[in-house]
């Protein structure tokens, strides 16, 4: 156990930055506990908050603006092909676009803190054509609000 600390300790900024950005690509690897590491690591004085929650929103803004971009290229193909993939594919592309219809860019405020969501509202807002500007404003406010959450916890 101690080596592990020693290592996050050692690694953790450059370890954050890559846990999220694959987290926020589509990996099964959720962010929240290394994100609550980071924060207790901050507490203990061996992280800077700062810097952790800068580099998540980093790697999480690169990861969605990816997304995003594939989204406003490839259309519906992309949102069919993440919630073939998903637990509930039937209802997955209703409730995401019921969803965005409703709340528009704001869903991006919150879509980090439902799992699933997070990976098809980036798409989503490319599909329909949510201007860039707009999207990286939304996506912004709402990864500082996920990463400053789980950090500050």
């Amino acid at each position: 156990m101690r080596e592990i600390l020693q290592f996050l300790i050692a690694h953790g900024y450059t370890i954050l930055f890559f846990w999220v950005m694959a987290e926020q690509i589509g990996l099964p690897l959720p962010s929240a506990p290394m994100l609550l590491a980071a924060g207790a690591l901050a507490g203990a004085g061996r992280m800077h908050i700062r810097s952790a929650v800068s580099l998540a929103m980093i790697a999480a803004l690169m990861a969605d603006s990816l997304w995003y971009e594939i989204g406003r290229r490839r259309g519906a193909r992309v949102l069919a092909f993440l919630c073939h993939i998903s637990l509930e594919p039937d209802s997955c592309v209703r409730r995401t676009q019921n969803l965005f219809t409703k709340y528009g860019a704001r869903a991006l405020l919150a879509a980090k803190f439902v799992p699933g969501l997070g990976s098809i509202a980036t798409p989503l807002a490319g599909i329909s054509r949510v201007s860039w500007p707009r999207f990286l404003l939304f996506d912004a406010a709402g990864t500082l609000l996920w990463a400053g959450t789980f950090t500050g916890a």
